[in-house]
C-alpha cells in the first residue's frame, strides 16, 4: 500500500436519474454514509434512499465496501468486473450482520444503484492543494482604507466645534436680569408713577417774606381750660339732716340702677316710670316687687282646642329671685354608665415553610423565608384588623406569588382560604404587592407560602 504522498484518496460521485448531482474527493480516510438523514456524509432526500446507509468504513487503514443482500452494484477486483452477487459466491465478500464486507484495493473501482440513485467510486492520486492567491505588497489594502475619511474628518471636526462652543457657553458669566422699573410694561410703570405735580404759581417776594417769619416765630400754647370745681354741699349736723340726705341718695342709686339696668324694662319698685313687664303681669299694677311679680309662676302650659280642652299639662315651677330661692342648692352625686376597658384582639400567625417552588430561575428559599418572617407583622395586622369583628376567626391561607429577575413580587393570588374571610386574603395580596426578595438566577420563581392564624391573649 502506498505511504505518505503516494497514497490515493476515494472519490465518490453521486448520479441521480442521470444527472451528476455531487462529487466529492475524501481526502481524510474515514466512514462514508448516505441517506436523508443530515447526519450523513451524503445527504440525499430521494425517496428509496433509506435514512442512513453505510458504504464504506476504515480498517487498519484501508477501505472496505459495505451492501446488503437486496443492493445491486459491480466492484473491480484484479483487473475482474463482479457484481456483488459474484461476490458472494465466490466468497470473496464476507457476512458481516444483515450484509456484506468485502476489502477494496488501492486500484478498486465500482458503481453501487439503489433506486434511481448511483454511486461510483475509485482511488485517484491526490490532487496538490490549492494555494491562496496573495496581491502584492503594493496593491493589498492596510487597515486605514476600511474607513471613509471624508466622513470621519468632517465627524471630528463637527465634535470640536461643538466642545469649543460648549465650554465658551459654560465659561461665561450671565448677566444678572433687570431689577429696576425698567425691566416692567409700560402699562404696570403707569399705575406705579404718578403724575407729577401742577407747577406753582410765583409768589410775590412780600409774601414770601411774611410765611418765612411766621415759621420762624413759635406757635402759642393753648392755656388749658379750668376745670370746673365741684359743688360743695354742707355737711349734715343734725340726725334728721343724716337720714335726709341718706334717703336722697338711695333714690339717686335706684334711678340710676333703674335707667341704666334690666331692672327698668322688667318692672317698677313703687309708681316710679311707666309701667312694664311686672305691671303686665299683675293688670298693671304699680307697687309690685320683682318676688311677687314672679311668686306661684308655674312651668310651661300647653295650648287648649277649640272646646276649651287642655292638651298639655303643667311641666314645672320657676324659681324666685328673693335671696332664699336664688341660694345654691347641694350637688348631688350623678351616677354614671361605667364604661369597661377595651380589650385588646391579639392572634398569632405561623409560616410554614414554602409548600412548592417552581420556574426557570434559581432562587435560596431560605433566603425568602427570611424575608417573609421579617414582615410577618404585616400579615399579622391584615388578621388581627378582622379578628375585632369576628373573634372566632381562624384558619389557614396560602398565597401563590411570582419573583421576578428584579426582585419584586407579581402575580399575587390566594390558592386555598379556609378562614372563610376574604378580607384577610385582600389584605395579605394588597402588602405583599410591595414586598422585595433577592434577585433570582436565570429567570423567574413563583412559591407558595401558608399561613396559619389562630387568635391568642
Amino acid at each position: 500500500m502506498a505511504q505518505g504522498r503516494d497514497r490515493k484518496i476515494l472519490r465518490v460521485g453521486i448520479i441521480q436519474n442521470g444527472r451528476i448531482v455531487e462529487e466529492r474527493l475524501l481526502r481524510k480516510r474515514d466512514r462514508v454514509t448516505l441517506g436523508q438523514s443530515p447526519r450523513n456524509t451524503f445527504v440525499l432526500p430521494a425517496a428509496g434512499v433509506p435514512r442512513s446507509l453505510l458504504l464504506f468504513d476504515v480498517r487498519d487503514g484501508a477501505y472496505r465496501l459495505h451492501f446488503r443482500s437486496g443492493l445491486n452494484g459491480k466492484l473491480s477486483v484484479d483487473g475482474a468486473v463482479l457484481d456483488f452477487r459474484a461476490l458472494r459466491e465466490q466468497k470473496l465478500a464476507r457476512k458481516l450482520g444483515d450484509g456484506y464486507v468485502v476489502a477494496l484495493p488501492e486500484n478498486g473501482r465500482g458503481k453501487i444503484v439503489i433506486d434511481d440513485v448511483t454511486v461510483l467510486f475509485q482511488f485517484v492520486v491526490p490532487p496538490p492543494a490549492p494555494t491562496a492567491t496573495r496581491l502584492p505588497a503594493s496593491l493589498r489594502a492596510g487597515w486605514g482604507r476600511f474607513f471613509d475619511w471624508p466622513f470621519i474628518t468632517a465627524l471630528l471636526g463637527s465634535f470640536v466645534v461643538q466642545v469649543f462652543s460648549i465650554t465658551f457657553i459654560v465659561s461665561q458669566d450671565y448677566p444678572e436680569p433687570p431689577r429696576g422699573i425698567d425691566a416692567l410694561d409700560d402699562r404696570f410703570v403707569s399705575l406705579l408713577v404718578s403724575e407729577p405735580p401742577p407747577p406753582e404759581e410765583e409768589e410775590p417776594e412780600e409774601r414770601i417774606e411774611e410765611e418765612k417769619e411766621k415759621e420762624k416765630a413759635p406757635e402759642p400754647k393753648p392755656k388749658p381750660k379750668p376745670k370746673p370745681e365741684p359743688e360743695k354741699k354742707p355737711e349734715p349736723k343734725t340726725p334728721e339732716e343724716i337720714a335726709k340726705r341718706n334717703a336722697e341718695d338711695m333714690r339717686r342709686m335706684q334711678k340710676a340702677v333703674k335707667e341704666k339696668t334690666i331692672l327698668g324694662a322688667i318692672g317698677t319698685l313703687g309708681g316710679d316710670g311707666p309701667a312694664q313687664f311686672v305691671d303686665t303681669l299683675k293688670d298693671g299694677a304699680t307697687d309690685v316687687a320683682m318676688a311677687e311679680a314672679f311668686d306661684g309662676t308655674k312651668g310651661l302650659t300647653m295650648g287648649g282646642t277649640a272646646d276649651g280642652r287642655q292638651v298639655g299639662a303643667e311641666t314645672g315651677s320657676v324659681a324666685g329671685i328673693d335671696d332664699g330661692a336664688l341660694q345654691a342648692r347641694p350637688r348631688e352625686a350623678v351616677e354614671t354608665e361605667k364604661k369597661g376597658a377595651e380589650v385588646a384582639v391579639r392572634g398569632s400567625v405561623a409560616v410554614k415553610s414554602p409548600s412548592e417552588s417552581f420556574g426557570t430561575g434559581a432562587l435560596d428559599m431560605a433566603a425568602v423565608s427570611k424575608v417573609v418572617g421579617r414582615r410577618k407583622g404585616a400579615v399579622k395586622s391584615c388578621y388581627e384588623k378582622q379578628l375585632k369583628r369576628n373573634p372566632k376567626l381562624a384558619g389557614k391561607v396560602k398565597v401563590q406569588f411570582t419573583i421576578l429577575e428584579s426582585g419584586r413580587v407579581s402575580d399575587v393570588r390566594i390558592v386555598e382560604d379556609s378562614t372563610r374571610d376574604d378580607e384577610v386574603g385582600k389584605c395579605i395580596v394588597n402588602r405583599m404587592k410591595r414586598w422585595r426578595f433577592p434577585k433570582p438566577q436565570g429567570g423567574t420563581v413563583t412559591v407558595s407560602f401558608p399561613f396559619v392564624f389562630a387568635p391568642s391573649g
